[in-house]
């Protein structure tokens, strides 16, 4: 009664069977759109004729499971999968708290990895906040930090309703107990905000706190337009020392009459107090290296999540940044550089001592070097100060201290004690030394190749939901090879044909036997205990931000009625 264009159509005709549910699920959760999944079945299939489903029925399929997973609410599902996560897990740790009508407020939690990352890296601390990252466009704080290789670490995350001095508060207090409020960190680094700013006066009253480099040369130039200033204002602060800050801020408001400029007024309280160097940053200047991670979560954190979704996204994220990590460590242990300067020696041991990252920048160092030459050199009891200059730069010196019995060197330009690798006055003084290797004094744990000790990193046992994927995973990749042998001859197609159906027979047996052993674990495990909802915590309202959509609407989903 239809013709055979209209066939595949038919409700009669159209199924997801469960296999398609996975692959479809498998890409679904990467971040692969629907109408994507759909063209990769088409293309397996040999037409969108021989799918057995349209693309509708794939998105009523998602919106079903969607369903099934916070059928307890949101905010439970959430929670119960941090909670699972401790099974695994027994260093991982979350937080919670809830508002007067028990809905979930602010959430916090990091894993086993990000404690190890923050004993190894802790002393440097990026706070930053991005929004509407999910359907309750909750602000998202993430709390970074530089690892050996350079790269950015999570030290942890938390979910707030607002951003309050308290709500902050509370977020760094749950980070520090978190570390067992044994790594407390040296310095802070944020964008400015207010509330932030006040929250690490309360809870980390004794680090040196900075404001974001980028942010600050984005408000001169909007705030003074002056040319020159950018350039004047960048010089002033990078002042190693509070006194020659002083001095450069001063001549710069003299220069541009600038002693009752609002702006101005503002940055000076803001910079004064917290000095421009010789304290350790680790080399962040700013919180690009966090806007620069934004950009990276957002390709896992798509818009309108809910909790639930928020979590596990986050954890995918999360292994993919710490892949890359791996793959920066592999490299430094395994790889030898070309070395390319005429301190051979030295240059080696770098190559030796740190990560592949750092030792490029020392590099870089060594090659600044050859600029410098030596203007004077005082002979003490004990230790020597050698006093440096920089080809065509002679009003620019330097000088370096030296004990060459306990190996102990300081150069007045402070980038030591900033980044945590020798400068390159330091190396000057080394040629004229003649030291083979780098001083111990100047190498730092953090920056080496053996950073994080290998007993740290103990695999935990995977959930059991992420085993069944990753075997999911594997077999699917070991049909793919089998069928394309197969597919090269009539008797090698016809023989997989035959062994297929036989194993799939089989299989089904075994899964079916396997859903009902669950099934009747499940319903002796709830006439236990009467419910499945284990915390009782409602689901976080919906918060608006300025410009921010009207997430409230897209944030229900819509029912299934395609047809």
């Amino acid at each position: 009664m239809i013709g055979p264009i209209g066939v595949p159509f038919l409700r009669s005709h159209r199924k997801v069977r469960s296999p398609d549910k996975a692959s479809a699920n498998t890409m679904h959760k990467v971040g692969i759109k629907t109408s994507h999944i759909i063209d990769f079945a088409a293309q397996q299939s040999g037409g969108y004729d021989k799918v057995g489903y349209t693309q509708k029925d794939l998105y009523n399929h998602f919106t079903a499971q969607r369903k099934i997973e916070v059928a307890d609410g949101d905010a439970e599902g959430a929670l119960a999968y941090l909670c699972a996560k401790v099974e695994y897990d027994p260093l991982f740790y979350y937080k919670y708290d809830v508002d007067e009508q028990n809905r979930l407020n602010n959430l916090f939690w990091r894993d086993s990895t990000s404690l190890t990352d923050c004993m190894c890296f802790g002393e440097v601390l990026v706070f930053d906040a991005t929004y509407r990252t999910s359907a309750y466009g909750k602000p998202f704080v993430r709390l970074a930090g530089v690892n050996s290789h350079f790269q950015t670490a999570i030290f942890g995350c938390a979910l707030l309703t607002v951003e309050t001095v308290e709500a902050y508060t509370w977020v760094l207090e749950k980070f520090l107990d978190s570390m067992g409020n044994e790594k407390m960190p040296v310095s802070v680094m944020t964008d400015g905000d207010k509330a932030m700013r006040r929250a690490i006066k309360i809870a980390l009253p004794n680090a040196r706190h900075r404001l974001c480099k980028w942010h600050l040369k984005k408000n001169a130039v909007s705030n003074v337009h002056v040319p020159g200033f950018l350039c004047d204002f960048e010089k002033c602060m990078s002042m190693p020392t509070e006194e020659e800050f002083e001095i450069a801020w001063t001549n710069l408001m003299d220069n541009y009459n600038l002693h009752e400029n609002n702006w101005a007024i503002e940055v000076y309280k803001k910079t004064a107090p917290m000095g421009c160097g010789g304290i350790f940053f680790a080399g962040a200047k700013s919180t690009q290296r966090v806007e620069g991670m934004n950009a990276f979560m957002n390709r896992f954190l798509k818009l309108r999540l809910r909790l639930f979704e928020f979590v596990q996204a986050y954890d995918r994220a999360l292994a993919k940044l710490r892949h890359n990590e791996a793959k920066a460590q592999v490299e430094s242990e395994n790889s030898t550089p070309i070395l390319s300067t005429t301190m051979k020696r030295i240059e080696q041991h770098a190559a030796d001592t740190f990560s592949r990252a750092i030792f490029r920048k020392f590099r870089d160092e060594i090659k600044k070097e050859q600029s410098l030459f030596r203007v004077d050199k005082v002979e003490m009891e004990d230790f020597r100060v050698y006093y440096l200059s920089r080809y065509q730069q002679e009003d620019a010196t330097w000088s370096v201290y030296y004990q060459p019995t306990e190996g102990i060197m300081k150069c007045s330009c402070l980038k030591f004690e900033s980044i945590g690798f020798p400068c390159c006055h330091m190396i000057s003084v080394m040629k004229m030394e003649h030291l083979r290797e780098i001083p111990s004094y100047l190498i730092s744990q953090r920056w080496t190749k053996m950073a994080k000790s290998s007993s740290l990193h103990g695999r935990t046992p995977m959930p059991k939901w992420v085993t069944q994927t990753t075997r999911y995973g594997a077999l699917l990749t070991a049909c793919v090879e089998m069928a394309f042998y197969a597919s090269h001859s009539t008797k090698a197609y016809d023989e997989a044909r035959e062994e297929i159906s036989r194993l799939t027979f089989k299989m089904k047996e075994l899964y079916m036997l396997d859903v009902q052993s669950k099934q009747k674990a499940t319903r002796e495990e709830n006439n236990v205990e009467g419910t499945s909802m284990h915390f009782g915590i409602g689901d976080p309202v919906i918060i608006k931000h300025k410009g921010s959509q009207n997430l409230a609407k897209d944030f229900i989903p819509k029912a299934a009625t395609y047809h």
